[in-house]
């Protein structure tokens, strides 16, 4: 940092450079996610358990129904990815009729984040090793553009981490059904 040495006040730096180093600070390479409590790490565990156990009762459902098995794990992925686009659209919608367009944004980008899961799982039934690496990719993606929000305008959105909880049980139902199949 340069300064004036007869001020000793910051020199003034152009914009350009300003846009630079505000640019370098978001780097992904400059993040550091703040540790969590043990508490938090618990209760998210927790969460990530019971949903992946609701997701299992859906699996049963859909097996004694008569879909094959592996076809019924990537269609629970699917009807998953489609309640949290769902609920996405749904909160964007009410903060843009009621005005709020910084909230609106930062839905839209999470409408972003997963929309490759939810393109892509229809398109594989029974690909239970390709539903796995998509809803991780979509969960990565997640993180990654809630942290980039919120590094950018701290303004954190319950809905984020809960997607990112749905997700991450989402991924333990997919390679649970892998683990017991081998």
């Amino acid at each position: 940092m340069s300064a004036d040495i007869l001020t000793l006040r910051p020199a003034r730096v152009s914009q350009a450079e300003a846009a630079r180093r505000r640019a370098m600070l978001l780097h992904p390479s400059n993040f550091t996610p703040a540790p969590s409590a043990a508490g938090e790490t618990d209760d998210v565990a927790k969460k990530v358990k019971a949903l992946a156990g609701r997701f299992e009762c859906f699996h049963k459902e859909l097996v004694e129904g008569g879909v094959p098995a592996d076809e019924a794990r990537t269609e629970v992925a699917r009807a998953a990815a489609r309640d949290i686009w769902d609920g996405f659209a749904s909160q964007l919608r009410g903060h843009r009729a009621a005005g709020q367009q910084m909230d609106a944004n930062v839905l839209a980008v999470a409408l972003a984040s997963i929309q490759c899961m939810t393109q892509a799982l229809p398109r594989h039934p029974g690909d239970v090793v390709y539903a796995s690496r998509t809803v991780s990719t979509a969960r990565r993606r997640l993180q990654y553009n809630g942290g980039l929000l919120h590094r950018l305008h701290p303004h954190r959105t319950p809905a984020f981490n809960d997607a990112v909880i749905t997700l991450q049980s989402l991924e333990l139902f997919l390679t649970g059904g892998q683990q017991k199949a081998a």
